[in-house]
């Protein structure tokens, strides 16, 4: 009798949950697609699936978000306008969408309480901690020249059942623990028949995963570690600090157009972003004055490498506007003079063989632009 209560009691959670998910992500595609893309990638807000979560990735910060918005962004506050069962639903519906670590905390512990102890977290609880940092990255990096032992918790998102396994690189010693269990053991100044790093059957879900890491002193810390789906994809569990970055979109005001130069990818090193009040951006060539791409419900990412602090080039995020029309400048000697704003309009002036040409480009409606020679 008992055993079939938990099977009836843990069937009726299942398909509340699964009814709360539907629910959640129903209330997704109605209000957050626009500005977080239809796969939580990311367009005009920030990717709902990234390692990056500036306003924390708990249940409770992500909820805090639902609820009271973002001030200054286009985030609204949600706590008025939809009842407490719909907020928590879209929270766990975004939940229910990540994969890898959230929720990280790195700790620094001094090293002399740790010498010729093997790390185990109920030591842990018996001396203080140097300092305790959240990292919005949620991969784990440590200060140059720092000097600590470094012990991280973390929340291990899975959305795939399999074997994993950890991939850690030979410096210092490191220890990982994953659901109270040691599965990792390394270091290198012992005999490295003492060590073992364990494959793991996860299955989907929310681990909770510690690491242990110490090294010796150096310009900047080597530690590298990697979970590794057998057969599958990889998780990144240290990188790099973003030293207080975040990451940065350009769009233009209200009211007001916005030209600049960036190197954006699949366009030409000189190309001139026109962005538009209606959030449609428009990229022209100054070469020959013709009009090479266009997007409504556009802004520009110029930080896509700040997760792996490479050197991408910067990205426009918004939908393709397939057709739109031609600059009709025509002239087979052309020079690009300048550009300026006026009001709503991106003014670009070129020297042709029959003088001084200015190509205006106006917003027009909401999602597109129409294109005048003045």
């Amino acid at each position: 009798m008992k055993l079939l209560l938990s099977f009836l009691c843990a069937l009726v959670t299942s398909s509340a949950l699964g009814a709360d998910l539907e629910r959640g992500k129903t209330l997704y595609s109605q209000l957050c697609f626009n500005c977080h893309g239809p796969t939580l990638d990311g367009g005009q807000g920030p990717s709902l699936r990234d390692q990056y979560w500036r306003h924390g990735s708990s249940p409770a910060a992500i909820l805090e978000v639902i609820n009271k918005g973002v001030p200054g962004s286009a985030m609204i506050a949600y706590e008025e306008v939809f009842p407490e069962a719909d907020r928590l639903a879209l929270r766990d519906f975004i939940l229910s969408e990540q994969e890898g670590m959230r929720e990280t905390v790195r700790s620094v512990y001094p090293v002399e309480y740790f010498k010729g102890k093997r790390f185990a977290p109920k030591d842990f609880a018996s001396v203080e901690s140097l300092s305790q940092t959240p990292l919005p990255e949620n991969h784990y990096y440590f200060k140059r020249n720092g000097v600590g032992v470094l012990r991280g918790n973390s929340k291990l998102y899975i959305k795939t059942a399999g074997e994993y396994r950890f991939s850690i690189g030979p410096i210092g010693r490191t220890s990982i623990f994953l659901n109270g269990e040691e599965i990792h053991y390394s270091d290198a100044n012992t005999d490295k028949k003492t060590h073992f790093n364990k494959t793991v059957t996860l299955q989907p879900g929310v681990h909770d995963l510690e690491i242990f890491h110490e090294e010796k002193k150096s310009h900047s810390y080597r530690f590298r570690a990697v979970l590794q789906q057998v057969g599958g994809k990889s998780f990144a569990l240290t990188g790099r600090s973003l030293e207080g970055n975040i990451p940065k979109f350009i769009k233009a005001r209200p009211g007001e157009a916005l030209v600049v130069r960036k190197w954006i990818k699949d366009l030409p090193p000189r190309t001139l972003m026109c962005l538009l009040s209606n959030q449609v951006i428009v990229a022209l060539n100054p070469v020959d004055g013709q009009i090479i791409k266009a997007w409504h419900s556009a802004e520009i990412n110029q930080t896509p490498s700040l997760p792996d602090r490479s050197a991408k080039p910067s990205e426009v995020t918004g939908t393709p506007i397939d057709q739109f029309k031609s600059s009709p400048l025509k002239s087979d000697s052309l020079r690009f003079l300048r550009y300026q704003i006026k009001g709503e309009s991106a003014l670009i002036s070129f020297k042709t063989q029959d003088g001084e040409k200015t190509v205006a480009i106006s917003p027009e409606g909401a999602q597109s632009f129409s294109i005048s020679i003045q």
